[in-house]
């Protein structure tokens, strides 16, 4: 089916189109054939059309680092009180939540996870997932909800070695089969994953390294998202952790490090000199008191950086909206960190982070059809000199209006068409009382 989107005022995030008013978007078999000034002959020759007029045209939001489960604590009771993010995670997090996941439960945040990004505009999810005792078919569960409702995705399971080594080998399999199977899906990817420096040991990180070397994908972890890494880096080691990545030889373009919060500058040019990849996740930094991570740097230096939701707040626009203010916040400087860079990391850039800038982030001739169509709902004219700033500071997860991801529409006039909203919460409902009543009885 051919597609047609009319009328709206178009922010491509590509520098050769540009903004454009009244635009024209023509789509076959899921690519973008034409983008151009709209006329009355345009909408003719599609089978289906949306009329953007009064509207705006985005591609579609990309989170490049979820955690899809998490969700499914969302109000969960902590009974303990936690003083730092490592007491967060082996007191509470660890136990609770990522040791008690089933794969029932599983399956029910990623419909329920996925079912709210693409409401909020988001076309595609980046995520791990964190499971040590639910690792076989976990994977295949949450590909399985995600193309029901029609979501691009690319998929990892942790692998680390906090449970056992066995674990941890058990998780780059699923990982690598994962890998395997999906190289042809036209929606679902894999990615190899590890964890951190304090829960991998160096064997394990090679082998992990050289497998996706070998498998031409990239890897996902987290980074210095607290002290107590770059504690454990120098005390156990007598380096820092992106020193530790950089003498074994782990670094390079297919290196997707999420967080990055305590990150020196002297790790920052060791990044910068590999083409590392990262994504931004402010306002979870903030929830587990982990810090504010050094972007501007970061983007100074050449650095990809991309922006994600860490399953915790998961509406893009806030996430952007919180970038766009913290950093002038904390720097005291309200140059730092334009609007127009924080909308760049939750689209183009967010690609270019996890290796699909050819395909997605923009919207240009040749590249898949995922845009987010919105109704900004503003007191204000809008215009092309002040469009991005209203995305970001005043944009909203409920002006979403419709939503396109491979060429086919999943959002209409802000309803899913793919799944039953009603018949997915429920399904969360039920498995959220599960796993609460299993660990806080």
């Amino acid at each position: 089916m051919s597609l047609a989107i009319v009328g709206g005022l178009l922010v491509s995030m590509d520098d050769d189109v540009g903004i454009i008013e009244n635009s024209y978007i023509y789509i076959e078999d899921g690519l973008i054939v034409e983008v151009g000034k709209s006329s009355e002959e345009c909408s003719r020759k599609a089978d289906y059309v949306i009329d953007a007029k009064g509207k705006v045209v985005i591609p579609g939001l990309i989170d490049s680092h979820r955690h899809l489960y998490g969700i499914i604590t969302r109000g969960m009771p902590v009974k303990v009180k936690l003083k730092s993010f490592i007491e967060f995670l082996e007191e509470f997090w660890w136990p609770n939540v990522e040791d008690k996941l089933q794969i029932d439960m599983i399956r029910a945040a990623a419909a329920a996870s996925g079912l709210e990004a693409v409401k909020n505009g988001t076309t595609c999810v980046v995520d791990i997932l964190e499971a040590p005792y639910s690792i076989n078919g976990s994977l295949d569960a949450e590909a399985d909800e995600l193309r029901k409702i029609g979501l691009r995705g690319k998929l990892s399971i942790e692998a680390s070695e906090r449970v056992s080594t066995e674990n941890g080998y058990q998780a780059h399999e699923e990982n690598l089969k994962f890998v395997r199977k999906m190289r042809e899906d036209p929606l679902i990817r894999g990615m190899f994953c590890i964890h951190t420096t304090f829960t991998c040991s160096e064997s394990f990180l090679k082998e992990v390294r050289e497998t996706a070397t070998r498998e031409h994908e990239m890897i996902h972890l987290h980074l210095e998202e607290g002290k107590y890494e770059t504690l454990h880096s120098i005390v156990n080691r007598r380096m820092l952790p992106v020193e530790f990545y950089e003498k074994i030889g782990f670094l390079g373009p297919d290196v997707l490090a999420a967080q990055c919060v305590n990150l020196t500058a002297k790790e920052i040019e060791i990044l910068a000199k590999y083409d590392v990849k990262t994504s931004h996740e402010p306002i979870s930094n903030c929830e587990v008191g982990g810090g504010v991570a050094p972007v501007p740097e970061m983007i100074n230096s050449g650095i990809t950086v991309g922006l994600g939701t860490d399953g915790y707040i998961t509406d893009m626009f806030e996430v952007m909206r919180f970038a766009f203010h913290i950093h002038k916040g904390y720097r005291r400087d309200p140059s730092i960190m334009p609007a127009e860079t924080i909308l760049k990391m939750a689209t183009i850039w967010n690609a270019k982070a996890i290796g699909m800038e050819k395909q997605i982030g923009s919207i240009r001739e040749g590249k898949k059809a995922d845009i987010t169509v919105l109704n900004l709902k503003t007191p204000t004219k809008i215009t092309k000199d002040n469009v991005i700033n209203l995305i970001v500071l005043w944009g909203r997860g409920d002006n979403v209006t419709h939503v396109v991801v491979d060429g086919k529409v999943i959002v209409e006039n802000g309803n899913v068409k793919t799944v039953d909203e009603e018949k997915i919460i429920n399904r969360l409902r039920a498995a959220a009382e599960k796993l609460w009543e299993n660990n806080l009885a």
